[in-house]
């Protein structure tokens, strides 16, 4: 027992390793494949185990003393461990499903944000005994899984829910401060002014975020999405005219080669979960070279919901496009960014072969 004690507090680094990767994976294929409430489970289960190693942590190290027990020193290991696999398992959770809701020229600053804290999470191991690292990362992993949970609870999206998980993940991390309080006071009382600036500073940044739409519109997401020549709804499905599809490999937007007065459609399947309702805006617009930037021309709103497993399927259409960039970007009605289709507008006398595609 002792040489497994001592080997495990030696090598708490390389093990903390092990569990960062594995549980990486788990949370890759896991929040790939299940659905998205099922999910909430693993994060509930991860918040738990976060909230109970933490609280450990710092009942074990006000009580710390010359001539420990064992069991003592066992548990300061696990529960070290212990917070660092839950909270890393929140991270990269959050982190894998904000990234799939995100545009990242859009929301950029927010996903390498939720990566550094992840990040940080691992490579900071060796202060796992500081309240302040344990606390501040506990409430960064809460508030990013409250903006993500809440809309599926209150099956909406928009101010008012994101205000309102704000509050509650405000709500909850004071009474978790007020449990490690009743722990061991003094120690608390040392740290508390650092916890509460880093809170606030954190809460204000993330509050910056979304009020720029840099904060990904989680849950909704963009699985399928293009621009075509032509639309018709043909009983549960659509049957769109398309040009020739580019190679995979090719970066570049797409070309939509239009006659003069020609109509492009905007297609896009927006999935939300299960009795989810929320709006959706097609906004069109046009990229004025003269100027260096975007212009608008015009947005067309709809309403979705949820439950259906290739998504909500709606598109918008505008003729006399003139030649040049043009993007159309798919919105809630606060402006954040489920998914943008960028195309190049080439003027053509004859129209080009085309093709009916079934979605």
């Amino acid at each position: 027992m002792n040489r497994l004690l001592a080997w495990a507090q030696k090598n708490e680094r390389r093990l903390g390793g092990v569990l960062f990767l594995g549980g990486f994976v788990t949370d890759l294929l896991t929040f790939t494949l299940l659905e998205v409430s099922y999910v909430n489970l693993f994060f509930i289960a991860y918040l738990a185990l976060a909230s109970v190693c933490v609280f450990g942590s710092h009942l074990l190290f006000a009580r710390k003393r010359e001539g420990q027990s064992k069991l003592e020193r066992a548990l300061a290991v696990l529960f070290s461990l212990g917070s660092q696999y839950a909270i890393g398992g929140i991270l990269s959770g959050c982190l894998i499903f904000y990234t799939k809701s995100a545009v990242l020229s859009v929301s950029w600053p927010f996903i390498v944000l939720l990566a550094l804290v992840f990040i940080g999470n691992e490579y900071f191991r060796k202060y796992r005994e500081h309240l302040i690292f344990q606390t501040v990362l506990l409430y960064f992993a809460l508030y990013a899984y409250a903006i993500f949970a809440l809309p599926i609870y209150l099956h909406a999206l928009g101010p008012w829910i994101f205000a309102a998980s704000t509050a509650a993940s405000l709500a909850v991390f004071a009474a978790f401060l007020f449990l490690l309080k009743q722990a061991s006071a003094s120690r608390l009382r040392q740290s508390l002014k650092p916890i509460l600036l880093s809170v606030a500073s954190m809460t204000v940044a993330i509050v910056g975020a979304y009020a720029t739409a840099a904060i990904p519109p989680i849950p909704l997401t963009l699985p399928e999405s293009g621009m075509y020549h032509g639309l018709v709804r043909s009983g549960g499905d659509y049957v769109v005219l398309a040009e020739e599809a580019k190679p995979w490999w090719d970066p570049r937007p797409q070309t939509l080669h239009l006659t003069e007065g020609g109509t492009a459609y905007a297609y896009a399947s927006v999935f939300a979960p299960t009795r989810f309702s929320a709006s959706v805006v097609h906004h069109w617009e046009r990229y004025d070279a003269a100027a260096g930037k975007w212009v608008n021309e015009g947005r067309i709103s709809f309403g979705i919901a949820g439950g259906r497993d290739g998504g909500y399927r709606g598109y918008s259409e505008r003729s006399g496009l003139s030649p040049g960039k043009w993007r159309v970007s798919v919105e809630t009605p606060a402006g954040q960014t489920i998914g943008r289709i960028p195309f190049v507008v080439e003027r053509v006398m004859v129209q080009p072969a085309l093709h009916e595609e079934t979605h």
